[in-house]
Order: C-alpha cells, then sequence, then structure tokens
C-alpha cells in the first residue's frame, strides 16, 4: 500500500470556535432585532385581538343601571369579576352559566327576607316581588275573603318586614233565633260581633261571654232584648226582656202572680216593642153584712069583727139574713163585691091584721069623705133627696161582676148603687130624668147622697160622666 499524507480539510477546533464567535458577533444584532420585532408584533397582535374582544355590559341590579366592561365570557364570571353576590332566592334574567355578549342586558331582582305568620306559625321567607300581594301570590298563599292580614296587601315590602295572616274560621251564628253561617279571622267574640257590625248591649243575652275564643265550628246564639211599657204594683215603668211572650217576659223579670191576680194582654200574647203590659194586684176580703127583710102586713076578713074594726093577730118581725160578702180590691181600691154565703139568723114573720066585715045592726049614716091630697109626682114615696151625685158603673170593667150586693143580676134599666145608710137596700127610687131604679148593689166609694147607676154598656157609662144636683124620690120596697 502506499503512503498518504494526511490532508488538513477541516481546521481545528479552536479555529472552529473562533469562526462560530465571529459569526455571531458579525450577526448578533441582526437576530436580537428580528427578535424583538417579532415580540412586539406578536404584542401587538395579542393587543389587538384582546381589545377585540372587550364587552360592554349593562347590569340592572333592583331597578338601578350601571355599565360593566369584561373579556369574561359568561354571566357568572363577569358577575365574580365584579364582587356581585348572588342570594340563591335572587332572580337572575339568565342562567348564571349563559355567555354573554357586548351589549347584553341582564336585570337581577334581589329576595327580600320576610317573617311571615299564618295562625301563629312563624317562618322566614325570601321573595322578589315588591308589594305584598306579589310576595303572597309568589308563596301561593291565598287570602280567603274574610281572613286578616297585618298589612294591605299593595303595601310595599322592606327586608326584615313581617306579614301576619289570620284565617278565618266558620262559627254558627244566631240572632233571635235566625241562625246563619258567619267567618271570622277575629280572637274574641266581642271582636267576631264588632267585624260583623252586631251591636250588643246590656238589654240583650249571648250564649257565650264576650270575652271568651272563637272556637271553629262554634255556636253564637244572641237573643235582643227590646223594651216594653210594664205598669206593675203602682208603678210605671219601660222594662226590657230578651222573651218574645208576656208570660215569658213576667218570669225574666221576676214577677210573680197571685192566684187572683190578672194580667193584661193575656199571658200567651207576644210581645212587641213598646207594648203596653198592665198587672193587676186583686186581693179578697170576706165580711158579714146583716140584711134586714122587712116584714109585709097581711089584711083578713073577719066576720066576727064589727066592719070599720082591725084586730092583730100575729105580730111583724123583719127577717134578718146575715150575707157574707167579698169584696174585690184592685191595687188596693174597691171595685165591687159578692155575696158568697147567706144564712137565715131570724125568720121572717108577717104581721097579720083582722079586718072586721061584721056590719052593726044600727042605722045607717053616710058621711061625705074628703079626697087624699094629690102627689105632684103621681106616686106617693118616703122621702125626697136633693142635691144627689151620680156616676155609672158597667160589668164590662175589670174586676166589676154581675152579682149584686143583694144577690140579684145587675139589670140595665133597674139596677143602682147606694149607701144602705141613705136608701135601703130593695126599695124602689124614682130619679128624674132617669125613670125608676131599684137599689140593689154597693160600692166602697157610693157614700151618702151619691148613686151609681148601672149601664151594660162600659161605653155608655164612661159618657154618662158624674151629674150632680138631681132630685131622687125614695119610693119603698115596692115599685109603683
Amino acid at each position: 500500500m502506499g503512503i498518504f499524507t494526511k490532508e488538513d480539510t477541516h481546521g481545528s477546533r479552536s479555529s472552529s470556535m473562533t469562526y462560530a464567535w465571529r459569526w455571531k458577533r458579525q450577526n448578533g444584532l441582526q437576530i436580537l432585532g428580528v427578535a424583538l420585532f417579532v415580540v412586539a408584533l406578536v404584542t401587538m397582535i395579542l393587543l389587538g385581538l384582546y381589545a377585540k374582544a372587550e364587552k360592554s355590559i349593562v347590569l340592572v341590579i333592583d331597578g338601578k343601571e350601571q355599565t360593566l366592561t369584561t373579556h369574561k365570557g359568561n354571566l357568572q364570571e363577569l358577575l365574580n369579576e365584579h364582587s356581585v353576590s348572588l342570594k340563591p332566592q335572587d332572580d337572575v334574567s339568565r342562567a348564571l352559566g349563559a355567555s354573554i355578549q357586548d351589549g347584553d342586558r341582564i336585570a337581577i331582582t334581589t329576595a327580600l327576607a320576610v317573617n311571615l305568620n299564618i295562625d301563629g306559625k312563624s317562618e322566614q321567607r325570601y321573595t322578589t316581588g315588591r308589594t305584598v300581594g306579589a310576595a303572597l301570590e309568589g308563596w301561593n298563599v291565598k287570602l280567603g275573603q274574610f281572613d286578616k292580614i297585618s298589612v294591605p296587601v299593595s303595601s310595599s315590602l322592606q327586608n326584615g318586614a313581617a306579614v301576619n295572616i289570620t284565617t278565618a274560621v266558620p262559627v254558627t251564628l244566631s240572632v233571635d233565633g235566625k241562625s246563619q253561617q258567619a267567618f271570622t279571622a277575629e280572637k274574641t267574640v266581642a271582636a267576631a260581633l264588632a267585624s260583623w257590625n252586631i251591636d250588643f248591649d246590656a238589654h240583650d243575652k249571648i250564649s257565650v261571654p264576650l270575652s271568651s275564643d272563637i272556637q271553629e265550628g262554634g255556636k253564637i246564639a244572641i237573643n235582643t232584648g227590646i223594651p216594653v211599657k210594664l205598669k206593675v204594683d203602682g208603678e210605671a215603668k219601660t222594662a226590657y226582656t230578651t222573651a218574645r211572650t208576656v208570660e215569658a217576659a213576667l218570669a225574666d223579670w221576676g214577677i210573680a202572680l197571685g192566684e187572683e191576680d190578672k194580667v193584661y194582654p193575656g199571658a200567651g200574647t207576644p210581645l212587641t216593642e213598646n207594648l203596653d203590659v198592665s198587672i193587676y194586684r186583686i186581693n179578697k176580703f170576706t165580711a158579714e153584712q146583716e140584711v134586714v127583710t122587712p116584714y109585709s102586713t097581711i089584711e083578713k076578713e073577719d066576720s066576727t069583727l064589727l066592719k070599720g074594726k082591725k084586730k092583730t093577730v100575729q105580730a111583724g118581725v123583719n127577717g134578718v139574713t146575715v150575707h157574707t160578702v167579698e169584696k174585690v180590691y184592685q191595687d188596693g181600691e174597691f171595685v165591687t163585691k159578692y155575696v158568697v154565703d147567706k144564712k137565715v139568723k131570724t125568720e121572717k114573720q108577717d104581721e097579720i091584721i083582722a079586718v072586721g066585715t061584721k056590719e052593726p045592726v044600727v042605722e045607717k049614716t053616710f058621711a061625705k069623705l074628703e079626697a087624699a091630697p094629690a102627689s105632684s109626682t103621681g106616686f106617693e114615696y118616703k122621702k125626697v133627696l136633693t142635691g144627689v151625685s151620680m156616676t155609672a158603673y158597667s160589668s164590662q170593667e175589670p174586676g166589676i161582676g154581675t152579682r149584686t150586693a143583694t144577690g140579684t143580676t145587675v139589670t140595665e134599666g133597674r139596677t143602682i148603687a147606694v149607701d144602705p145608710n141613705v136608701i135601703p137596700l130593695g126599695w124602689w127610687v124614682y130619679i128624674e130624668g132617669l125613670g125608676y131604679r131599684k137599689a140593689e148593689d154597693t160600692g166602697g166609694a157610693i157614700k151618702g147622697k151619691k148613686i151609681d147607676v148601672y149601664y151594660d154598656s162600659l161605653q155608655t157609662a164612661l159618657n154618662f160622666g158624674r151629674k150632680s144636683g138631681m132630685t131622687v124620690y125614695v119610693i119603698g120596697p115596692n115599685k109603683p
């Protein structure tokens, strides 16, 4: 093989490094300039892109607008960027994760905390409504017609406000026996009556105390008092009662009736406002009274006696009968009396006179008889009473019976009441302007020269009035 001499195709290492250093030195400034240019170019491009990506967003919170700029891509990032925090109950016009675009308008309504109390049960609720009515609608709370709420539904809400609701309950309300279903949200009977515009006063009666609590399904019965014009025991007044008949009203007032007492109108009469109710206290007393029956004179012919002669064969004895008389007083005043029993004390014995019919055996002579003086009245009488006062009465008056003091039945055109000390009972009289009447009755107010004339009709008796200065002829037991 031949020997070849090594040729230097490359320089030495030091020569290579020197060359590189020399090249960097010659070209480094150019490279640095290019790099700076590239960085600047990229920066400008990025800045352009960044500026181009900036968005302007209108954010409306509870009606207040503000404009925000952002490069964020969705709503949540925007809110976080601007430190806007939300509660779960707040109302946002779009989803938090939704993307946003330049010029978007986003509305947020913050929820208010409200203390809602329904029938004593409280809880905190949130609402984006701004009135009580809107809040209730959002909570699906419906108010009944008679429910009670502490604030008007149209009033505005503030954070931390309280709304109290009381639901109405049904109650059976009865007024004077007429029942109906009523609803109330009040707590007491007194408040419920006020809400129903029912006036209640001291004369009314209610089945439950006014201060008692309202119960669902409870019953309230009211009886209203009515005024009655009451006359009792000499006193006239206006009395109130919730009773609806005279009998029940007397029991309500605690008025007891005696066996003989009378009430007008009758006990079963329905009561109406301002009805006149009169109570008459009737008292009866008995007394014994001797009644003399005059004896009669009977003449019998006796042929053994000379004509013109008379002889008493039997002496006359007046009969005496003891009458048990019941006197009736109304409210302390005498009104009438009745004979309830008769007992004969002395039997009447007529006088018997024998009249002679025997003709005397003598020559008859006749003398002319004088005529008896004629009475201007046309009848004989025992005495004349002048200045007599007269009234009239009727059995139609309360407490006046139909039996007279002499036991007869009162009869118009015949019966009069007299003072027996002035006109004997059983005697006939003649009253100028009226005619014949018989003394059959007496009266507590009939004293002296006073006569009470009987009429069947009460109106006729009232029309008679009082007459004075009358003349009365006292005739005797027999009517002419």
